[in-house]
């Protein structure tokens, strides 16, 4: 077994035992302001204007010499990330997927998932879906068969599996094992075009849902609640990530009277959480992070130099950006290989920063 395969394990049955902590499930106060975000976004869908969005079908199948005929599905109200108009879907042009961090080439039927993550780095694009009842889904996308068995770390994998050959992308879903009871399904939408989905369940039916609700015949842009509105020179962003939802894969709860492992509901925290990286060239690159919740932060922090107009809490290798409300915000050099960044470079990216004006509201985010 791998140095992956272990700690995945350990993650996996880290609550192999115990009570369950229902501190950690979703409370009615965070039903509730889900239900006054969906509010807003219907109403911002209906001031902008947007009713229909279109979304191709994929079935679920081997390769084919051409693309399966693309269906087109109404979609209620506006989704996040927002569309890309102009740029051609993974459908079109499988190769362009993980090579723009700005963008997905994919989307998703807002009647059938809500999309609470997304990610967008070298080589592979993936996004996590709110199933609704506690179901989520991983779905997981890149051009190479290998990148897209494990280009996300947050998914779900076979304990003690392999990297997945192109022949396993066959349209079959099948289980991960007995104590996650988890299911994945690997299939080539198109030619060149290689996708993971991955979900809970007792049978597949979880996973070929989530499957369906897939668009290729679109592209989304990779927003985020900070921009970078100044780079370094040479530099360039090269990974977006951004959750709207903490929703983890649920811990096991083994009952006394019961041989067989029992899935905890889905945790669920109504946070937002953000990466944006920047390689400043070859041999370094610099991850900014945002950290907001709803609930005040525990900032014991304080300022001890002020970097382009910002109040800053400075470590020598790991700078935290002061004065934002219920957010921590904060730059670090963290890979001790690369050469650590220089004085003039963190203060581009201070300088650069800009933080969106509603934190927990994606559709402002434009």
């Amino acid at each position: 077994m791998t140095d992956l395969d272990e700690r995945i394990a350990r993650v996996l049955r880290d609550h192999a035992d115990g009570p369950v902590d229902t501190n950690r499930l979703m409370s009615a106060a965070v039903n509730g302001g889900r239900a006054r975000r969906r509010r807003r976004r219907t109403v911002l869908g209906a001031a902008l204007g947007v009713a229909v969005a279109l979304g191709a079908g994929v079935a679920l199948r081997t390769p084919s010499p051409a693309p399966p005929t693309p269906a087109v599905t109404p979609s209620p109200t506006v989704v996040t990330p927002p569309r890309a108009p102009g740029v051609p879907g993974a459908a079109a042009r499988p190769d362009l997927v993980g090579t723009d961090p700005g963008l997905l080439h994919f989307g998703v039927d807002p009647a059938a998932a809500e999309v609470v993550a997304w990610r967008s780095a070298a080589r592979v694009e993936s996004m996590r879906l709110d199933l609704g009842g506690g179901r989520q889904a991983m779905v997981v996308l890149a051009a190479d068969p290998e990148v897209a068995e494990i280009g996300d770390s947050s998914q779900l994998f076979e304990i003690g599996g392999g990297l997945a050959k192109a022949s396993a992308f066959n349209g079959l879903a099948h289980r991960l094992d007995r104590v996650t009871n988890g299911w994945v399904l690997r299939w080539q939408p198109v030619p060149g075009l290689y996708a993971r989905v991955a979900t809970l369940g007792d049978t597949d039916a979880e996973v070929r849902r989530a499957a369906a609700a897939l668009r290729f015949d679109e592209t989304r842009r990779c927003v985020a609640p900070i921009r970078l509105t100044a780079l370094p020179q040479g530099a360039r962003i090269t990974g977006c990530e951004v959750a709207t939802r903490e929703l983890a894969w649920p811990g096991v709860l083994t009952r006394a009277q019961s041989p067989t492992p029992t899935p905890m509901p889905a945790r669920a925290v109504d946070q937002t959480t953000a990466t944006l990286t920047v390689a400043l060239d070859a041999k370094a690159s610099m991850p900014v992070r945002l950290r907001y919740s709803p609930r005040p932060v525990d900032d014991r922090q304080k300022a001890n130099r002020t970097i382009a107009g910002r109040p800053v809490f400075d470590m020598g290798d790991f700078w935290s950006v002061l004065g934002i409300p219920h957010t921590d915000l904060s730059l670090g050099h963290e890979n001790r290989w690369q050469r650590p960044p220089t004085d003039a470079e963190v203060e581009t990216l201070i300088g650069g920063l800009r933080v969106a004006d509603d934190l927990g509201e994606p559709t402002t985010w434009q």
